[in-house]
């Protein structure tokens, strides 16, 4: 019980700073402590020493400190948050939106191992790229020293990581090599991008994916705008899924992209008696369009400031399912010894004085992992500028809910790595089917990559071979699970082999949208919201 209850406030922290979003401006610690606090202090101390002398193991005071300032956050709310030296490294890395290191993005290998599958191409120009890391490889050492048994964030990462200019020496096995790789590998520095997708679905619809909100958002949004030819789009889908939120500055500056200039995008407010804070487009848009927001349970805090918005001034449609709701706002105090606190200091509330933050009195692991769905009818009311119902209480409901379907069978497949290891097969020409796949490590012109992503697809024959690997690795499926996930199974495999060939895994993304529920709702969507734009535009003559 000792151990669950440790790896569940361990989970909740780690899970409230991602889903919290910082909002305030850092500001220093507060006044000094009232006499009658100095005095219950000394209680405290008093427990300290006790602990130190007595207990039946050695314990060091700064253990007991942070874990008693975390038992004290934990008695206010699910959002203030103690961040350890290390821990607040990694947050200011990402509200600055950059890190030293190698520019790689890993996974374990298997579920409680440390080594590690870099599952991304590396982009031009990092570390990574330049000693020709590719996706696929797995780092099994660093140093010299095997990494089996590290744990992958407290050992792998930050061994990895490192000031700029200095160099790790680690061991990659490849696919396809006999022998392990030995790479030498100089760290940099290396952007954050909060927006990695950015391209047409179809003929004048943009489709841009949003992850998070740091310090160069709404930089990246414009640069994505510039490219999609914004004057002539004819319609926007803006991704917010599993965005956990961030910067309250970086959410105006986005929602400022859509809506008319001095149109309310948030308000936000503290303790009674102090004057709430407007929040209201600045500049405002440049080109009007139809526009879908998707969001899911993971977009949460700055995201739902964005979605609520455009929601509540009907600039956009909200498709997908009922966001996160987390409206409470944190400022961050930096405290000695380059440890920070991440406290509630407010609320927000959306254009329509919707307050969205669900309920947390039953508990916060209820809060974070159960999130029962509250019904419409029990729930707080408002209305958009054109008269459409919206709620408050329990996140953005969207417009048109969509649930993705689950597949139990791809997610074990998945698991074992082997849609990945079947793709690698084929594009080695270790398997050969009926459509020629063997394209690994061959420099394709454009004119060849444009014939290739036409003419690379998953046969029925291919599928066939596929379904008797899975059987000779022993995934245990029936004949129905299999057809009832072979869409989904078809498309996975074909993500895998254009990530694999074009050695990008931007061109695999866009095959995983062509089988998106929610992504293919919101393009069907789109004369809907045009309708919704329309009337806007209209109303605001």
């Amino acid at each position: 019980m000792r151990n669950r209850l440790a790896f569940f406030v361990t989970v909740v922290i780690i899970t409230a700073a991602l889903l919290g979003g910082w909002f305030g401006d850092r500001v220093s610690a507060g006044p000094p402590l009232e006499k009658d606090t100095q005095v219950l202090l000394k209680t405290f101390t008093e427990a300290l020493a006790v602990i130190q002398a007595n207990y039946i193991r050695p314990v060091t005071s700064e253990t007991l400190i942070e874990a008693s300032v975390r038992g004290m956050l934990r008695t206010l709310d699910p959002h203030s948050s103690f961040f350890a030296t290390s821990d607040y490294s990694r947050l200011q890395e990402e509200q600055q939106g950059k890190y030293y290191g190698l520019g790689i993005t890993i996974r374990a290998e298997s579920p409680g191992s440390g080594r590690v599958v870099v599952v991304e191409p590396p982009a031009p120009g990092t570390p990574a790229y330049k000693v020709g890391m590719k996706a696929g490889d797995i780092i099994s050492k660093i140093e010299g020293q095997s990494i089996e048994d590290w744990d992958v964030n407290e050992d792998v990462i930050p061994n990895l990581k490192g000031p700029k200019g200095t160099k790790v020496n680690i061991t990659v096995e490849r696919p396809g090599e006999p022998q392990p790789v030995e790479m030498v590998v100089e760290r940099d520095e290396i952007p954050l991008f909060t927006i990695k997708y950015a391209f047409p679905l179809e003929s004048g619809i943009g489709y841009i994916r949003l992850d998070k909100f740091s310090e160069t958002s709404s930089h990246e949004l414009d640069e994505a705008l510039k490219r999609l030819e914004e004057a002539s789009l004819k319609g926007l889908i803006l991704d917010l899924r599993d965005n956990p939120g961030g910067s309250l500055s970086q959410a105006i500056e986005v929602a400022d992209r859509f809506l008319a200039k001095d149109q309310l995008i948030v308000s936000t407010k503290g303790r009674q008696g102090r004057e709430p804070h407007e929040y209201r487009a600045p500049r405002g848009r440049r080109y009007m369009y139809p526009m879908i927001v998707l969001i899911n349970q993971n977009s949460a805090s700055a995201s739902e400031i964005v979605a609520g918005a455009l929601q509540d001034h009907d600039r956009a449609l909200i498709v997908g399912e009922t966001s996160f709701g987390k409206a409470l706002v944190q400022t961050i105090y930096p405290l000695d010894g380059r440890r920070g606190l991440a406290l509630t200091t407010g609320r927000y509330y959306t254009p329509a004085d919707r307050l969205i933050q669900r309920d947390y009195s039953q508990g916060f692991y209820d809060y974070f992992y159960t999130r029962a769905k509250v019904e419409s009818k029990d729930r707080q009311q408002k209305q958009t500028d054109g008269g459409r119902t919206v709620y408050g209480g329990g996140g953005i409901t969207p417009d048109y809910e969509v649930t993705l379907k689950a597949d139990k069978l791809g997610r074990l497949i998945d698991r074992r790595n082997l849609f990945y290891d079947f793709a690698t097969k084929l594009t080695t020409g270790e398997v050969k089917s009926d459509v020629k796949y063997d394209y690994s490590g061959k420099k394709l012109s454009a004119e060849e990559k444009a014939r290739v992503k036409d003419e690379l697809d998953v046969t029925d024959q291919t599928l066939s071979m596929f379904k008797q690997y899975l059987q000779e690795k022993k995934v245990a499926f029936s004949e129905q699970s299999f057809e009832e996930s072979k869409d989904l199974i078809r498309n996975r495999l074909k993500q895998e082999l254009f990530l694999l060939v074009f050695e990008s895994d931007r061109e695999g993304y866009r095959v995983a949208l062509e089988v998106d529920q929610q992504v293919q709702k919101a393009i069907e969507l789109l004369p809907q919201a045009q309708v919704l734009a329309q009337n806007s535009v209209a109303r605001q003559r």
